[in-house]
């Protein structure tokens, strides 16, 4: 009896999915130490040619994993990653993992979008935050949201994380 409380907490970190990633705190980019090459990308205009930029603005210090087109990238709040962007459909979801579960996106589906309606695009942009919190059983909670930004947008978000958001930054309202 008095090592109930041992076992329970015992039993529930090691049940934990993220443990590997809360434990280590190293998100894709530290562990692959890619982000030279990612920046390179974003800012040389040949290199960023048919690619999706995703920058996490979750603005709650916490990691989330992202899934482009079935590629799957932990990130930390304000990481940039880079992405294939292909023919047709693609879809973005973020995500936090529970349990095995993956949860806390407001939508449950990400976005999905057609390359062919932004033909005029050759790279897209998009910014994982958190919107203002949602209800559920009388409480608040937050959860992922994928937005769609200009570049302008983007670069804006990416050198000031922490400012407003003019709405007509935004294609997927």
């Amino acid at each position: 009896m008095k090592y109930t409380y041992s076992i329970f907490i015992s039993i529930s970190l090691f049940s934990c999915t993220t443990l590997e990633y809360g434990l280590l705190l190293e998100s894709d980019i530290e562990k692959e130490g890619n982000g030279e090459i990612i920046l390179n990308q974003l800012y040389d205009p040949e290199l960023s040619k048919a690619k999706i930029f995703v920058f996490s603005n979750t603005q709650d210090g916490l990691w989330q994993f992202v899934r482009v087109n079935n590629t799957e990238r932990y990130m930390r709040d304000q990481e940039v990653q880079v992405f294939d962007l292909v023919g047709g459909k693609n879809n973005i979801y973020a995500f936090g993992r529970i349990f095995g579960d993956e949860v806390l996106n407001c939508t449950g589906d990400g976005y999905t979008f057609n390359a062919e309606d932004f033909t005029e695009h050759d790279t897209l942009f998009f910014m994982i935050t958190e919107p203002a919190g949602r209800e559920f059983g009388g409480r608040y909670f937050n959860c992922y949201k994928e937005v769609h930004l200009t570049k302008e947008a983007f670069f804006y978000l990416k050198d000031n994380p922490r400012s407003w958001i003019r709405m007509d930054w935004i294609q997927n309202k």
